[in-house]
Order: C-alpha cells, then structure tokens, then sequence
C-alpha cells in the first residue's frame, strides 16, 4: 500500500518520540546507577581504610606503650619496619625519641595537640612544602602521655593497600590537607566525597570514564525495546481512538456541508388517517456513504455536539416543513439529546428553534428518552417546554428505568411504547403481559399512547381494540423522504 508524506512523518514521530523520551529516561536512570555504586563503594571502602587505621594506631599504642623505655620500644620497632623514627610525650616533654626523628618532623610537634590517628605533618625544614604522616597513640591510663610514629607516604599507602579499581581509578584519599595522591588528576566538582568521622581522612571517588560511557551505553540499550514498546502502544491507543475523533470532525464537516438530511416517519390516528410524522435524521456521508445514526448519534452526545445538532435538525424539519399544504396541522416528533435538555440556557434555546416553526402548519413534540428523566430537573425542564407550547413525548418507554412515581410527576403528553412490546401481541412471550399493563397505565395517569414498530394487522386492531391512540410502523408507511411526503400528502 503507498504510504503518503503524512504517514511517514506519522510513523518518524510516533518511533522517534517515545525513543527520544526512553534514551533519556535511559540516561537518567544510568545516573542513578552510577552514584549509587560509587555512594556503595565508597562508604565500604571508607570503613575500610578506618579499620586499617585503627589497627595501625593500635599497633603504635602497643609498641610505645612505655613511653620512657626506649630500648624497648626499638627492640619492638624492628617488628615494624614501616616507621622511621619515633617520640614519646609527656606534657610536651620529650620521653623517649629516635635519633633521627627530628630530621623527618620540626620539633614544634612535641607541643601539637594531636588527637589519636594518623595526621599530615609539616616535615622538617620544607616550609611546609613536603608532609609527612604521623601515627598519634595515647596511653589509656596516662592521657597526657602520647606516642608519635613518622611513617612515609609510600609505605603508608602500601599498608593501607590503596590501590586503583576498574571502575573507580580515580579515588583520592585525604589525610587533613594532604592528598596521598596527585589532587589535580581529579575533577573535584564531580567526585564524590565521604568523610570520617572518626579520622582526619576523607576520601573521594569518582567513576572511571570507561566505565560511566559502558554503564550508559547499557541503560541505552535497554531503554530501546522500552521506545518501540511505548511507540507500539501509542500507535495502538491512536487507532483506537482515531476513528472516534476523525467521526467527529466529520460530523461538524457534515452539518456545514448539509449533508445530514431527515426522514419522516407517519404516525396515524385510530381511524387510520394521518396524525404526524417522526423525525429522523439520517447521514449521507460523501465517501463513507449512508451511516446510520446507530454510529452517529452516540459521537453527537458523547462529544458535546447534542445542542449544535438539535439546532441543524430543527432548522433542517422547518426548510422541510415549510413545504407542506396548508389547511391541516401536523404533529411533528424531534428527538432532542440529552445535552439539549440539560443546558443551563434550555427554555431560551428552546424558544429560539420553535421560532423557526412560526406560522407553519405543525405541532412540535419534543421526544425523550427515559434516560433523561433520571433526576428532578426534567420536572423543571418538562413545565419550560410545555410553557412554550410544546408537547413532550417518552420515546422507546419500557426499555429504560423510569419509576412508576417519576412518571406521575412529569406532565408529559405522549407515552411511545417500544417495537419490542409490540412485536408481543400474537406471541406466546413473557413480555406479552406488560404491553397491556402498559397501556393501561397510560390511561390511568391520562397520557395519550403511540405505539412502535407496528407492522401486521393483527397488531393493529389489538392496539386499537385496546385504546391506544396512535400508531407508527411499516404497516402504515416506512420513513419517507420529505418529496416522497409530499407526495403521499397531495
């Protein structure tokens, strides 16, 4: 089938939009994915170092636990060979020291308040250019008593086994001030931070860029069958309801292009002469053809066109109606909608369409359906149609829900029974009964009868035999055109 430039830009937005929209998502949700993994990482790996930290500070606790035994605390160093020199402490009073420990540390360091840990130091003579760490241990039963070990950067980080990871390269470890590694490598902006808050120490982590490009290249992948299932959706929900919306455009189309016309269905009295007609509206359609109002007239009052409708169809039946013969006034029934009934400008609405019927030879009826007389305000809206001086009839009554006290309420002037209790009489039904229950409730509350459908004799002379006043079916006549009417008429 050929496809036009506007299906293929129908089928580009309808692939491309949702993908769009699903990469996106894709690329967000990578986002995610990744912070959490680094928040992961680096809160495991921050535990991590503070444990090793911890162990390091015991181990110096142990080995200068007496602080004025130096040839104890050597003898106890060789099993330690990380650390270069040490000092031991006491209110600012050397202890102990080794003999080089000044050359690592400037001797302001015995008066430093150091708390427990590991700390970046000024080494000795760089104008605080190169740092060195020191390892800070306190004796548990003398505070003022302090042990302090030099160790170097590399031997440090070898201890600490701070190492590179696949997908975190870039990790920084700060000790104070000090980065153990080369801090402009590192975007400070985008690394995520952690700090202890046991230790001078802070870590930072930032994803390697191998591994954000693969982590978003997977999310995108995956977010593709997750397009084309939105896309396949949308399409779906469109088909559904393009048809729905394309009717309605047609039918505004069809009213300004006339192309709904109505037919006219004679109604005859008891002695068989003609009482009225019936309107009913039908829909030559210029390419779709004949619809039947079974497809339109649900659009119309779903779609809020019921009072632009009733409008085209009473101006429609007045052009009609304008053509008959004077001398004889005829009844003539309009379905109006239940929008129609329920505008709040109803009675001025109303007034307008009759007086498109002023000084033509016909009695408008409004005919409603047992629907619209659910609830109090159709009392309201009855009494404003009949001030007016139009009849209000129930069409199909007996198919609906009306209760037996509404319908002594309402001051209606015809009762149309539906062809379903006609078709009863002759037949052996279940429904047989209610035809005549009601017809005999119409009586009983004065309300004249028309009966549907109706297409034998044997129909005819039951209903006539039974009261009821008017009659329609094929019987009498089918819908006619208004010249077929005229015709018929003259």
């Amino acid at each position: 089938m050929k496809r036009n430039g506007r299906d293929l830009v129908y089928y580009l937005t309808l692939v491309c939009v949702p993908m769009f929209f699903a990469v996106l998502l894709g690329l967000y949700l990578s986002k995610l994915s990744i912070d959490k993994h680094v928040d992961d990482f680096g809160g495991i790996y921050l535990k991590t170092l503070e444990r090793k930290i911890e162990s390091l500070t015991n181990q110096a606790q142990v080995i200068m636990s007496h602080t004025s035994n130096c040839r104890s605390i050597k003898s106890r160093l060789k099993l330690w060979p990380s650390v270069h020199d040490f000092v031991t402490v006491k209110n600012g009073q050397v202890m102990c020291q080794s003999d080089t420990v000044f050359d690592w540390v400037d001797p302001s360091l015995i008066t430093a308040n150091l708390t427990p840990g590991i700390h970046s130091y000024p080494k000795a003579g760089t104008v605080g250019h190169e740092q060195v760490l020191v390892i800070v241990s306190q004796d548990k039963k003398d505070l003022d008593t302090r042990g302090m070990a030099v160790v170097s950067l590399d031997e440090f980080i070898n201890y600490m086994d701070i190492s590179d990871s696949l997908q975190y390269e870039k990790l920084a470890v700060w000790i104070g001030d000090k980065c153990l590694f080369n801090r402009s490598q590192y975007d400070l902006e985008s690394m995520h931070y952690f700090k202890s808050q046991r230790f001078h120490i802070e870590l930072g982590v930032e994803p390697t860029e191998s591994y954000v490009r693969y982590s978003m290249l997977m999310f995108t992948l995956a977010s593709i069958p997750l397009g084309l299932l939105i896309s396949l959706f949308s399409h779906l929900i469109i088909m559904r309801l393009k048809p729905r919306f394309s009717l309605i455009e047609e039918i505004k189309t069809g009213m300004k292009r006339g192309e709904f016309y109505l037919m006219y269905q004679p109604v005859y009295d008891a002695m068989g002469e003609l009482y009225g007609f019936e309107a009913l509206a039908r829909w030559q359609h210029s390419k779709m053809g004949a619809v039947g109002p079974d497809i339109f007239i649900p659009v119309i009052e779903q779609n809020g066109l019921g009072v632009e409708f009733t409008h085209y169809v009473f101006s429609r039946a007045a052009q009609d109606m304008a053509l008959l013969p004077s001398g004889k006034t005829y009844h003539l029934g309009i379905n109006v909608p239940p929008e129609f009934m329920t505008c709040p400008s109803f009675e001025s609405e109303l007034a307008y369409v009759l007086g498109l019927f002023d000084a033509l030879p016909v009695s408008i009826t409004l005919e409603i359906t047992e629907r619209q007389l659910l609830d109090d305000s159709a009392l309201t809206q009855i009494d404003a149609a009949r001030r007016l001086g139009v009849s209000v009839a129930i069409d199909d009554f007996g198919v609906g829900h009306t209760s037996l006290s509404m319908l002594q309420r309402l001051n209606l002037d015809y009762l149309k029974i539906d062809k379903c209790f006609v078709d009863t009489v002759g037949v052996d039904s279940v429904n047989a009964p209610v035809l005549e229950s009601i017809i005999e409730l119409a009586h009983r509350l004065n309300i004249a009868i028309v009966a549907e459908g109706v297409e034998n004799g044997e129909q005819v002379e039951f209903l006539i035999h039974r009261g009821c006043q008017y009659q329609q079916g094929y019987f009498y006549s089918k819908p006619l055109m208004v010249g077929d009417l005229l015709n018929q008429l003259s």
